[in-house]
């Protein structure tokens, strides 16, 4: 078992339950909140550092609204404040990571009202921006940080649109850079620890 050959590794050593699980309702969520158990009281049972070491619990989806709306509780711990919770944040998702349009949605590249292009409107964000943003973090402030309960935003990225030139790369550039900085800005001013995803 990982846990047994790693039980004596310091703080910096995080261990997670889960990737991303596939959680939609309540009763999905119930089973993940079980497996979030067993992971606690198998990392637990191997002692060493293992007995106090901070675990990560990861929301459903690792969505932030998923994990507001169904994460009511979490799982019991015998060390106590030990356990993080973690999302990831990926909005709006044709803004961070869209690679082509689909039926439903086109690719966004210019992200807040001032980046947005007075000639390719098409292509300007038009929701997920920074009002909806704030909601979101605050959700976790809230649920999470507010408690004592520390909250790792374990993955945030919007990439970079190689097709685009001059002033419209340029303008996508400044959009993209703006966007990472208010991702950080934001999650730290609402106690969450944010982590860039250069996948």
């Amino acid at each position: 078992m990982i846990t047994t050959q790693l039980r004596y590794f310091d703080e910096y050593l995080l261990f997670a339950s889960a990737n991303e699980p596939n959680v939609e309702n309540a009763t999905q969520m119930a089973v993940l909140t079980s497996y979030h158990q067993k992971f606690i009281d198998a990392v637990r049972s191997t002692g060493g550092k293992n007995g106090y070491c901070t675990l990560v619990i990861q929301g459903p989806l690792t969505d932030i609204e998923k994990t507001n709306n169904l994460m009511t509780t979490l799982p019991t711990d015998s060390a106590e404040k030990r356990l993080m919770a973690e999302v990831h944040y990926y909005t709006p998702y044709q803004f961070c990571l869209m690679t082509e349009d689909a039926t439903w949605g086109k690719m966004f590249y210019y992200w807040e009202a001032s980046y947005h292009s007075t000639t390719d409107l098409t292509r300007n964000a038009n929701g997920g921006e920074e009002a909806e943003l704030d909601a979101f973090f605050k959700f976790m402030k809230t649920k999470f940080v507010d408690k004592g309960i520390p909250v790792i935003l374990g993955e945030f990225r919007a990439i970079t649109r190689t097709s685009l030139t001059g002033d419209d790369l340029t303008l996508h550039l400044n959009s993209r850079a703006y966007y990472l900085k208010y991702v950080v800005k934001q999650a730290k001013a609402n106690g969450l620890l944010p982590f860039y995803s250069d996948a």
